[in-house]
């Protein structure tokens, strides 16, 4: 398969911590992305980037993504205090319209619903004969770093995906359907997935979404923070 894919190697967030050894919980899959393949060319991608412009300030703004899309719209508090990088990658993804026209190209009942990959702009099949190989073409052209922290990948938790064994990602991200606390925790190739934000409105909508729903657009919103009430849906509590 040619994406950042979440679940049995198909399918494919800061306070740093030490390597939880903790045994992992039988899952249904991990958050993976497929490896690239050593002689292809990828299509050159017009939404590529070499890096993230710094479009965020964590210390005077608190931010919200409301995905529109045919089913409804998905509101997501962000975690810029708590993954101030991985926060900033996905508003300045957004803000440059890299989200608008993908779909939900990957969607595991009872565990995630993903999307993010460029290859399935328009409504396209990520997976067609066709489609670039996987590598940049799959991505915004540059990778970020996780951000550890102690959040759990909840119902309604929102992650990033990347490669198998890999601790940078790329634009692909992920909704928790459930708990799934096996995202939580190294085990054997799978890396931890940390949460950067949470669903606030519209958990209804991710639940309705299947595969191939198309995202029509990603709109950010920048609320100063003296007059943004945090809901209670949206403060992360870390597990002991």
């Amino acid at each position: 398969m040619g994406a950042i894919i979440i679940i049995g190697g198909v399918l494919l967030a800061f306070i740093l911590q030490t390597q939880r050894s903790s045994p992992a919980p039988a899952n249904n899959g991990t958050p993976t992305v497929a490896e690239a393949s050593p002689t292809a060319t990828p299509t050159p991608n017009p939404f590529a980037f070499s890096a993230p412009e710094q479009v965020t300030d964590p210390n005077a703004y608190d931010y919200r993504a409301v995905i529109h899309t045919v089913k409804g719209d998905i509101v997501i508090d962000l975690f810029e205090d708590i993954a101030p990088k991985t926060v900033n990658s996905f508003v300045f993804l957004a803000q440059k319209g890299f989200y608008d026209q993908l779909t939900f190209h990957r969607v595991v009942p009872n565990f995630v619903v993903q999307a993010g990959d460029p290859r399935s702009r328009g409504g396209l099949d990520p997976n067609r004969p066709d489609a670039p190989p996987p590598g940049v073409a799959d991505g915004p052209g540059y990778t970020v770093d996780d951000e550890p922290n102690q959040l759990r990948n909840s119902r309604g938790t929102v992650a990033m995906a990347k490669r198998q064994g890999e601790k940078r990602f790329g634009s692909q991200f992920f909704i928790n359907l459930k708990d799934n606390p096996a995202l939580d925790y190294d085990s054997g190739a799978q890396t931890v997935f940390y949460p950067f934000g949470k669903v606030i409105e519209g958990m209804d909508v991710v639940d309705a979404i299947q595969q191939g729903d198309l995202i029509e657009r990603v709109e950010i919103q920048q609320l100063p923070k003296s007059s943004t009430p945090t809901p209670e849906a949206a403060t992360p509590t870390p597990t002991p």
